[in-house]
């Protein structure tokens, strides 16, 4: 059986209390006599064990116990909410619908683009578009209004880049339907 480090990882608390099958421990063994990185996880957990396992090492100061045990209770059970802290969040909750509906709202009333270079393509062309680096817009491969060095993609990625198309050159693409 080959155990690899991770194996090792997942399995040293078992290793240390003696809870493991033979033939993994015996592989954990093998695995340790060559692994320099696991055989330190080994002592280090142990030398952990040992010295929390110490009762002399720490006095728990009065009062410890109750404290403890109030804590694992609101722990497992979860702590008990006050009719406060519903009310609470059913206001803000109250609230963020509210304010989410009035955005819906708002969002109706927001103005189209009147000229028609401001409108979104209707129709994109089906052949591929140039797009500059450090430009707004897509054009016609050898459109005059291009400058600099191009690249060539699809309309649908220019668009998904944030490229709008050329308001001289895609002038088709522009026009009403």
């Amino acid at each position: 059986m080959v155990v690899k480090c991770e194996d090792v990882w997942r399995e040293i608390s078992n290793y240390i209390e003696g809870d493991l099958d033979p033939a993994l421990k015996r592989a954990m063994e093998e695995h340790f006599a060559q692994c320099r990185h696991c055989e330190s996880v080994r002592e280090g957990m142990r030398n952990v064990i040992d010295l929390y396992g110490d009762k002399t090492m720490f006095t728990v100061p009065a009062g410890f116990y109750p404290r403890l045990h109030g804590r694992l209770a609101d722990h497992v059970e979860g702590k008990r909410v006050s009719r406060r802290a519903w009310l609470v969040s059913v206001g803000v909750t109250g609230a963020l619908a509210a304010s989410a509906l009035f955005a819906a709202v708002l969002d109706r009333f927001v103005p189209q683009p009147r000229q028609q270079m401001s409108q979104p393509a209707r129709r994109l062309p089906q052949r591929l578009v140039a797009i500059v680096d450090g430009g707004k817009t897509f054009h016609v491969p050898g459109c005059p209004f291009m400058h600099g060095k191009y690249r060539m993609v699809t309309p649908e990625e220019a668009i998904r880049e944030g490229y709008n198309p050329c308001n001289r050159c895609m002038y088709e693409a522009l026009r009403s339907a």
